[in-house]
């Protein structure tokens, strides 16, 4: 009796266990909005277990923000695996609990089981970047958003279209294919050494900026550090910059540019390996089989100008002809007007009213537009058209127009060619007789 009763507590809670365990089985059944649905299913939305107006949508996972949504009407489907969103107000799309991007749209649709938020005729807006297209889609697990369609957008400076744009936002990396920029910017021209700035219209002096165009087949931005553009074009005015390749670093303002490199605009063309843009230095360097032809203002105002007269000719007339040069290294400080040539310095000047050509070489030339001033430094030797040579080891000369001249501190050599002319000795006249009339010529001379 006394072990029947010791077991009766024993029993009792077993008893109140599985009691709780019926109890929760039960709620789980209950449907909170069975009640609701006849009500829709009377009024044509069959397929809708509950509506909401005017009201906020939010996904979560774990503690996380995914996304949330401020929304007009807000439809669950039956089967609670779908919500229909109409008129999105706000929307806040969330990458480790931070705000990535934001948005408003005329719809939106979320599937639950693939976690996938599609959203037609977006405008969204992530910092400095703001962009509309006809489709995005956002999701949840790998917190990637891509956009599709009619792709445009503006930036800081400029505005841009695209044909697709993809957010990776566990690796912080945005990548666009077909981006076409239309940019305004205050940086220093393309054209390497352009001495010239291009021509701007009213509102552009007034506001110190130029149109710039940019495409890119592929643009890719990680982690808003480091820029990569693949089949880059640069359309600056006159001046037309390609490259395979180019890399801007963005925290140490750095663009580098690589592969197929040109720039050529009415008084340069050039090319070279690599090409270095250090925007805090405003230094612009080339490396590599550096070549640039340089084409005189005179030949591109006036191509078919005549050549000067030997008494006109000057340092200006006799520069008419383009100059090919060649080395291994450009520097140009575009603030100050300074360009540095280095390594293997070579100038050929071809002349095509004659043929000939003028080469000179050295070990570097520094030229200052602003003065106007040409120094040539280490192993100086050139040779005109004549033959005519010249070598020293620096030689610093003006070309501004009026103000002429070449300067030599230190001994060189000279070699002129000097036409003699030939002596000729004068007869003197001998004793002459009255001339007789001349005979007529007999028959057969000739």
């Amino acid at each position: 009796m006394k072990n029947w009763r010791a077991a009766i507590p024993s029993v009792l809670a077993l008893v109140c266990i599985a009691g709780l365990a019926w109890c929760v089985h039960r709620l789980q059944q209950i449907d909170p909005f069975a009640r609701l649905n006849p009500l829709y299913a009377n009024a044509g939305m069959g397929n809708v277990l509950v509506r909401f107006t005017n009201t906020e949508v939010r996904a979560r996972q774990l503690n996380q923000p995914l996304w949330r949504m401020r929304v007009k009407r807000a439809d669950l489907s039956r089967d609670r695996q779908r919500w229909l969103l109409d008129g999105v107000q706000e929307a806040i799309l969330y990458v480790d609990g931070k705000p990535a991007w934001r948005l408003t749209a005329a719809q939106a649709v979320y599937e639950g089981a693939s976690r996938f938020l599609q959203v037609v005729d977006a405008r969204l807006h992530s910092n400095p970047m703001q962009l509309t297209c006809s489709q995005a889609t956002w999701r949840d697990q790998k917190r990637e958003l891509q956009c599709l369609g009619v792709i445009r957008g503006s930036l800081r400076d400029g505005e841009f279209t695209a044909q697709a744009l993809r957010y990776l936002g566990g690796e912080k990396r945005l990548i666009a294919e077909g981006v076409q920029l239309v940019l305004r910017t205050s940086l220093e021209p393309v054209a390497f050494l352009q001495a010239e700035t291009p021509k701007q219209n009213a509102s552009e002096k007034q506001s110190k900026t130029r149109r710039v165009e940019v495409t890119f087949k592929r643009l890719e931005e990680q982690q808003g550090k480091t820029r990569i553009g693949e089949g880059l074009v640069i359309r600056d005015g006159d001046t037309v910059m390609t490259a395979d390749r180019a890399e801007q670093d963005i925290e140490a303002q750095v663009i580098r540019a690589t592969g197929n490199l040109r720039v050529t605009d009415p008084r340069v063309e050039l090319s070279a390996d690599k090409l270095t843009i250090e925007l805090k230095e405003k230094r612009a360097v080339l490396e590599g089989n550096v070549k640039i032809l340089v084409k005189p203002k005179e030949q591109a105002q006036e191509t078919n100008a005549q050549p000067a007269a030997d008494e006109t000719r000057s340092l200006k007339t006799e520069m008419r002809e383009p100059v090919q040069i060649t080395c291994e290294r450009a520097e140009n400080l575009y603030q100050k007007k300074i360009i540095t040539l280095t390594g293997n310095l070579k100038m050929v000047q071809l002349l095509k009213e004659n043929g000939k050509t003028r080469t000179l070489t050295a070990q570097k030339a520094i030229y200052n537009s602003r003065t106007e001033q040409v120094q040539l430094v280490g192993d100086v030797h050139g040779v005109d058209e004549k033959g005519q040579e010249l070598t020293a080891p620096e030689i610093l000369v003006s070309v501004k127009e009026g103000d002429e001249w070449l300067k030599i501190t230190q001994p060189g050599k000279m070699v002129i060619l000097v036409e003699e002319e030939e002596e000729t000795t004068e007869e003197a006249p001998a004793a002459t007789q009255p001339a007789s009339p001349a005979s007529p010529p007999q028959q057969g001379q000739r």
